[in-house]
């Protein structure tokens, strides 16, 4: 009976002890917010086409790509945290970094104050099979630390056709 009691309050003082390092504001390790020195990040970017029209493409034509400049008109850097696009058949690239419906790119991107990159889309119009007909309207998505652009949207667009 001993040992089951000296279990118990084992459990109960190791139940304090969780309630009040929560209590106190949970893990020890954290920087408090007053130390934190935050700097927003007002730099604009500014995308020249977002959107890009293929017009009719015959869906046995294979892969097709655009490309889409983004430039950073502030005065510091901007950084692209991550980034998506709107469906498997369309997938981007920023500087090296590949990323798709289902994968996203394996690091961060940087766009240097005043400078520009390009982000391309390719698109697949028989990624959904040889029925897949009709206008389709693709979208890539990027998210930046930018407090005035924080999230980024180019369109590729095209009436799929079967010649």
């Amino acid at each position: 009976m001993k040992k089951t009691q000296i279990i118990i309050l084992i459990v109960i003082l190791a139940a304090i002890g969780l309630a009040i390092g929560f209590a106190k504001g949970g893990n020890s390790n954290q920087t408090p917010s007053s130390e934190v020195a935050a700097v927003a990040n007002n730099s604009v970017i500014v995308v020249e086409n977002s959107s890009f029209d293929f017009g009719d493409m015959d869906i046995f034509g294979g892969k097709v790509t655009s490309e889409y400049i983004l430039t950073n008109t502030g005065e510091h850097d901007v950084t692209v945290t991550s980034a998506t696009t709107s469906c498997g058949c369309t997938e981007g690239e920023i500087e090296g970094e590949s990323f798709g419906m289902h994968f996203g790119m394996s690091s961060e991107v940087t766009i240097p104050a005043n400078s520009s990159v390009t982000v391309t889309g390719t698109f697949d119009p028989l990624a959904h099979g040889p029925d897949a007909v009709g206008p389709v309207t693709r979208m890539l998505m990027l998210q930046t630390n930018s407090t005035v652009t924080p999230e980024l949207e180019v369109r590729l667009i095209a009436n799929v056709i079967k010649n």
